[in-house]
């Protein structure tokens, strides 16, 4: 059914990016996987369905020049998944204004340059889907997040206008809230490995606050993408899917049940 479809994909280097992008090609999308940096981006070489380009998405040029292969290499676009995003964390009083400006223009610009980048292409094929990556901390808050948590919130408030500016055209637009998920700690200073190799306390400790008490694999999330995009979720528009395992669902107020909790090492018993 997807055969032959065209689909952007940012954030492509790693994780639930690239996840999508192999996911989608394996199911007969022509990919476009769009990254910041080309040399993770290797993993797409010789890959069938799948083509690289390095960008900036916070750049309006590159988010130009990302629509113009999108034109060259396939005509045309059926669906945009804008994924691409970095982590980045402190205080309202110790947060650098830098940082914070980097966090915005990934997070939240990148995303409104990307769809007015691909709207034109998804217009020329008379319909077309486009998912945002947004997060659980977009729907909730988490103290010396505030950066992070701000963009997802306003990522769920950009899909909930565009759904109703542009589904007259019917194209549709939803956005991803995941939990957590097995990937790389993209925007944090020599994290370039997954976070249970690399924050174990942080992994263990969080799983236990997750109802199925573990975190999700990145292809979970893309199944989600792939869904939002494709013909099965052709009445979902506007719609903030969260994913998360139930992490959500609680108060905060109460501890699970000590019968509920996994084995944790002895170094982690305090923090757990």
């Amino acid at each position: 059914m997807s055969e032959g479809k065209a689909v952007l994909v940012t954030g492509a280097a790693g994780g639930i990016g690239r996840a999508t992008c192999e996911r989608l090609a394996a199911n007969g999308w022509q990919v476009l996987a769009a990254d910041y940096d080309a040399g993770k981006l290797a993993w797409a070489e010789g890959k069938a369905n799948i083509s690289a380009i390095a960008v900036d998405v916070s750049s309006e040029a590159d988010n130009a020049r990302m629509a113009a292969e999108a034109q060259a290499r396939f005509g045309g676009l059926d669906a945009a998944a804008l994924n691409a995003g970095i982590g980045g964390g402190g205080s309202i009083d110790d947060l650098p204004f830098a940082e914070f400006q980097r966090i915005l223009g990934v997070n939240l610009v990148g995303p409104v340059l990307g769809v007015r980048a691909a709207l034109p292409l998804l217009r020329k094929r008379g319909n077309g889907a486009i998912a945002i990556t947004s997060s659980t901390m977009g729907v909730a808050g988490d103290s010396e997040n505030w950066a992070y948590s701000m963009t997802k919130h306003a990522l769920i408030g950009l899909v909930r206008s565009l759904a109703r500016e542009i589904g007259w055209e019917g194209i549709r637009i939803n956005a991803l809230c995941p939990g957590p998920t097995k990937t790389a700690i993209a925007g944090m200073e020599g994290m370039d490995g997954v976070v249970e190799d690399n924050l174990p306390p942080h992994y263990h400790v969080l799983k236990r606050q997750v109802p199925l008490q573990r975190w999700a694999d990145p292809d979970e999330m893309a199944s989600v993408i792939e869904f939002l995009i494709s013909p099965a979720a052709s009445y979902v528009n506007g719609h903030a899917l969260v994913a998360d395992g139930g992490a959500v669902t609680g108060s905060g107020l109460m501890a699970p049940k000590a019968s509920a909790a996994p084995t944790y090492p002895a170094d982690l018993k305090e923090q757990a």
